[in-house]
């Protein structure tokens, strides 16, 4: 699985208002848009009976509460009971019909710099990253052939995010492969640095456009 070009991370960081050099064009300005309440008498007592749906929404727009300048007291803790709940889910899902057992094992191979993930004591695909501060930058996400990459890798990226998220590491998505899950997932983007997770999210509305 080649990865595509992407903008070099050093001159992210550092010029966030730089044009992108993957094509992904100059970061907009985003003025906060206006939200519905979150305070603790709009939020849901049980998750559980909220759909799947719903619940990225109002995980949406709790992570776009905490950007701002002064956030509400209760959008930390709001987030958090979201992501779990989500989580909750995926994993049962994936208990239910995914073929690759993702408890089989999962570890971080600092000396080759990958993310493993392992089932029944065979790797069965890997993430390729490189640490640059407190960020791990995802460079590309290999599938062993003998495996179904529509099955493998989705759960490898998913237990590679909720490791940084243990370990509270931001990841920037080099990998292509990492990018589309997080259009389809995104409540781990809040694991990006903000300049980051910005310039996904004006990428996924020009493409939307």
């Amino acid at each position: 699985m080649e990865t595509t070009s992407f903008a070099d991370y050093g001159h992210q960081s550092a010029q966030p208002t730089d044009v992108d050099q993957a094509g992904w064009g100059a970061i907009p300005r985003i003025s906060p848009s206006p939200l519905p309440r979150t305070d603790d008498a709009e939020f849901p007592e049980d998750l559980s009976v909220v759909s799947t749906r719903q619940l990225r929404v109002l995980c949406n727009q709790a992570y776009r509460l905490l950007d701002r300048d002064f956030p509400p007291i209760e959008a930390v803790a709001h987030y958090e009971l979201l992501v779990e709940e989500i989580e909750r889910r995926e994993v049962q899902a994936e208990v239910r019909s995914a073929p690759v057992r993702t408890r089989s094992g999962f570890r971080d191979n600092a000396l080759f710099a990958r993310f493993e993930l392992f089932s029944d004591g065979t790797m069965v695909g890997h993430v390729k990253y490189e640490m640059k501060g407190a960020h791990a930058v995802l460079i590309q996400s290999v599938v062993d052939p003998r495996f179904d990459a529509v099955d493998v890798e989705p759960a490898l990226i998913r237990q590679v995010l909720l490791n940084a998220h243990r370990r509270r590491i931001a990841v920037v998505p080099y990998c292509p492969r990492v990018r589309e899950f997080l259009t389809e997932f995104p409540q781990y983007r809040a694991l990006l640095p903000v300049d980051q997770r910005k310039r996904l999210e004006a990428a996924l509305r020009a493409a939307e456009a």
